[in-house]
C-alpha cells in the first residue's frame, strides 16, 4: 500500500505543516526508523531522545512540531490519537485477506493436522509439527519445528512461533490490542500492524491471549512458561525463562526481565520496566518500575471481616493522621 502525504492528510483529519505533499509513504514505522518511505508517530516529548535523525516524515501535534526541525515532512493534527488511529486503518490488512485465496482445509492427512483446521498457504510450518482440530493459521505465520498446537487455537497474520512450543487449546496469538482513540462520543480503533515473536521452548496455557504490537512487535523470550487465562497486551516484552501463573494481566508496552516468577492474578500496569530475577506474589498490583532483584508483594492477606472493616476505616483516614506530631 502506498499513499502520498496529501492522501494521508485527507484520510487522517490532519494537515501538512511543511514538506512535499507528493512524497510517497508505504508504511508506518517506529521512532527508530531510517526509512525515507515510512511515517513515524510522535505523541510524547519523551520520545524525542529516541528519534533517528535520518527519518524524514512524521505525524505529530502542533506543539511538538516546533522541536522536530530535522524532519522534511511534518504532518500535524489537533486530535493526534484519532489521526493516528485513522493512519493505522490505511495500512492495516483487510479481514478478508488474512487467509488469502490459497488455503489448505486440512482433514488430518498432512503435517499431523486435525479435522476442520484451516491454514493459509503462505504460512510456513516446520518439521514434526502437530496442529489440532478447528484451528486457524493466517497468512505469513511461521511455526517452528516440533511444536504442538492443541484444538481451537487461532494464530493471526505474521505471528512467529519458535521451535518446541506447546500451545494449549483456546489460545489466541497475535490478536488486535486494546487501543482506541476517542473523538466526541465515539471510539476509533487503532489497528495494530506490528506482530508477535515467540521464542523456542515456550509453553502457553489454555485460553490465554497474546496481542500483537501496535507498530513494533510483542516479544516472548525462550523458555517462557505461561499458565491458563493469561493476557499479554500489545508491545509487551517477556524475558527468557520467566514463569507467569494463571489470570495474570500485563498491560501494554511493559517489559518483564529474565527468570521472573509472577504469581496468579497479578496485575501489571502499562509502560513499566521489571528487571531480571523478580518474584511477584499472587494478587499483587504492580504500578511502578521494579529496578532491583527481589521478592515483591502488595495487598493484604485474608482477614476476618470484622477486622478488615476496622482496617479499611483506618486506611480511609491515613491522609488526616499526622505521624510526626510532637508529643
Amino acid at each position: 500500500m502506498e499513499y502520498t502525504i496529501e492522501d494521508i492528510c485527507k484520510n487522517t483529519n490532519s494537515s501538512l505543516l511543511t514538506g512535499d505533499k507528493n512524497h510517497i509513504i508505504n508504511s508506518i514505522d517506529s521512532i527508530k526508523s531510517t526509512s525515507k518511505s515510512s511515517i513515524i508517530f510522535i505523541r510524547n516529548k519523551k520520545f524525542l531522545l529516541s528519534l533517528n535523525s535520518k527519518s524524514i516524515t512524521c505525524l505529530t501535534s502542533p506543539e511538538l512540531s516546533k522541536e522536530l526541525t530535522t524532519f522534511k515532512n511534518i504532518i500535524v493534527s489537533n486530535n493526534l490519537d484519532y489521526s493516528f488511529a485513522l493512519l493505522t486503518k490505511l495500512f492495516a490488512s483487510s479481514p478478508d485477506t488474512l487467509l488469502d485465496e490459497n488455503i489448505y482445509p486440512f482433514k488430518g492427512n498432512k503435517f499431523n493436522v486435525g479435522y476442520g483446521t484451516i491454514i493459509s498457504k503462505s504460512a510456513k510450518i516446520g518439521n514434526n509439527v502437530t496442529i489440532g482440530s478447528n484451528c486457524v493459521i493466517e497468512k505469513n505465520v511461521v511455526i517452528g519445528d516440533n511444536t504442538t498446537i492443541d484444538h481451537h487455537v487461532v494464530i493471526y497474520e505474521s505471528s512467529f512461533i519458535g521451535r518446541n512450543a506447546r500451545i494449549s487449546s483456546g489460545v489466541v496469538i497475535g490478536s488486535q490490542g486494546f487501543g482506541f482513540a476517542r473523538r466526541l462520543d465515539t471510539w476509533e480503533p487503532i489497528r495494530h500492524i506490528g506482530s508477535i515473536v515467540i521464542g523456542d521452548n515456550v509453553s502457553i496455557g489454555s485460553n490465554s491471549c497474546l496481542d500483537r504490537g501496535t507498530i513494533e512487535n510483542t516479544t516472548i523470550g525462550n523458555n517462557v512458561i505461561i499458565d491458563n487465562l493469561v493476557h499479554i497486551a500489545h508491545n509487551v516484552s517477556i524475558g527468557a525463562g520467566t514463569a507467569i501463573a494463571a489470570k495474570v494481566g500485563i498491560a501494554g508496552s511493559t517489559s518483564v526481565g529474565k527468570n521472573c516468577l509472577i504469581g496468579g492474578m497479578v496485575g501489571i500496569f502499562g509502560h513499566l520496566e521489571i528487571c531480571d530475577n523478580v518474584v511477584i506474589s499472587p494478587k499483587s498490583n504492580v504500578y511502578r518500575n521494579i529496578k532491583k532483584t527481589g521478592h515483591y508483594s502488595s495487598l493484604f492477606p485474608l482477614l476476618p471481616h470484622s477486622i478488615w472493616r476496622k482496617i479499611s476505616i483506618l486506611l480511609s483516614k491515613l491522609d488526616k493522621i499526622n505521624f510526626f506530631q510532637k508529643k
